[in-house]
């Protein structure tokens, strides 16, 4: 059949892709690193703030400081003197605002005549993380159940992908370009398959997102030394390049680009190679001009609101940055010279150049997999034919078939009638745009079908 022709095509574009990952991964997997012979930095222990005391002190018009001082006591809940409880006193303008009951990291430090102080190193987040993440993996179980569960499984296998491949393999010397480059790739496969099922939806939506991606590289790479980004421009990249020596930061800066543009194009390819199923299991008579137009209304609205997102997100990152630099005198163009922001708008626009050409690309390879379907071959969209008792015919037309007029069962009537309604607003949608239907019952009938 066509339709096994075409996917098994695609199949084939994704087992070489696979094959290269897996060759690049080995070639580049690290060493294991050798245990460092330097001495552990001093363990930190948790305490609770029993008593937060603020005295006012005199403002030091030389240095600036406002005088003031704060003493906490601090009761030690682990470590040697677990149990005990120390006094703190430190200038309060070098900490935040403290609250009787804060749980906080206490560092040790040796006075010269041997006896051991402590100061407040940070707070304990760890308990706030968990439960934030808790109420998330319970969010996602709650709402997307077994589809959340493989997001969720694909999610960790993405963490692990990175933690165990991405950084060891930078931190070992290999060029970070190509360790993110095959980590993302990595990522992309075993994600998409994992949290979608192999078939040819996810299938086109991968080969979509690879041929966006690179596009996305070649720009990266071309506009990198066009604007000529050294790397050296963050205060991070001068700790790594003393961290790891010989380190490439501009190649630091493209696998940075390469990593969040993939977390929003897999998105995009996906959405888009779903919208085209859906819309194709509503009519399989569309021919492929018509279902590319019209899932192409949809990829126009989510490029419109992902690129947005894009910019969003680097603004975000980058707003302390942003409204130290409004303080200063330096004009505007000066700054969008600097080369903290040129890396910012590199990554933004690039990114969405590579969005914008991922919409078409997953759209045309989905609605040629689509099209070349048999009538009855089962709904990707869902998973199974279109609701219970209900069947598309050779020509297309919805079918209600005898389960469903076997005896009453006014309940399953009443929920074909609403997923036709739906079929019929979501066909108008498509057709004429969000205004489609104004004016008109929720359920009225599609003239065109």
């Amino acid at each position: 059949m066509l339709q096994d022709r075409t996917h098994r095509w695609l199949l084939g574009v994704v087992g070489v892709l696979l094959v290269a990952t897996i060759v690049g991964m080995v070639a580049l997997w690290p060493a294991p690193r050798e245990l460092s012979d330097e001495p552990p930095l001093d363990d930190r222990y948790t305490a609770v703030l029993r008593e937060v005391e603020v005295i006012a002190g005199e403002d030091d018009p030389v240095a600036g400081g406002f005088g003031d001082e704060v003493v906490l006591e601090a009761e030690l809940l682990e470590g040697p003197d677990a149990g005990t409880t120390t006094t703190i006193r430190a200038a309060a303008e070098g900490y935040p605002d403290f609250r009787v009951g804060d749980r906080v990291e206490l560092q040790a430090a040796n006075v010269g005549d041997g006896t051991q102080n402590y100061f407040v190193a940070d707070f304990q987040r760890l308990p706030a993380l968990g439960l934030l993440i808790g109420v998330f993996v319970l969010a996602v179980l709650a709402i997307g159940r077994f589809h959340g569960l493989r997001s969720l499984l694909g999610l960790a296998l993405s963490l692990l992908i990175v933690v165990q491949f991405v950084v060891p393999a930078i931190l070992a010397g290999a060029s970070p370009f190509l360790v993110a480059l095959v980590g993302s790739i990595a990522v992309m496969i075993v994600t998409l398959y994992l949290a979608h099922g192999v078939n040819p939806m996810t299938t086109a939506a991968i080969v979509g997102t690879s041929v966006a991606l690179l596009l996305t590289i070649l720009l990266g790479v071309a506009f990198i030394e066009h604007a000529r980004i050294t790397g050296f421009a963050s205060e991070e990249a001068g700790l790594v390049r003393f961290a790891v020596e010989g380190i490439d930061l501009r190649g630091l800066v493209l696998a940075g680009l390469i990593i969040a543009a993939l977390g929003v194009l897999d998105d995009v390819t996906v959405s888009q190679a779903s919208t085209v199923f859906a819309l194709h299991d509503t009519d399989r008579t569309l021919p492929w001009r018509t279902l590319f137009a019209r899932a192409m209304k949809v990829g126009r609205d989510h490029i419109a609101s992902v690129v947005n997102t894009l910019f969003l997100a680097y603004a975000g990152a980058s707003l302390t940055l942003l409204v130290l630099f409004s303080t200063g005198p330096v004009p505007v163009l000066e700054l969008v010279n600097s080369e903290i922001l040129a890396v910012e708008i590199v990554k933004t626009v690039v990114g969405s150049l590579g969005l914008i050409a991922a919409v078409p690309l997953t759209t045309a390879l989905a609605a040629t997999v689509a099209v070349r379907r048999p009538p009855d071959a089962p709904s990707l969209a869902h998973g199974h034919d279109h609701g219970h008792g209900r069947r598309h015919d050779p020509q297309g037309a919805t079918v209600v078939t005898a389960a469903d007029d076997a005896g009453p069962h006014p309940s399953r009537a009443d929920r074909r009638t609403e997923e036709e309604r739906v079929d019929d607003a979501w066909m108008r949608y498509l057709r004429e745009g969000p205004g489609a239907g104004e004016g008109s019952g929720a359920g009225g009938p599609d003239e065109s079908r």
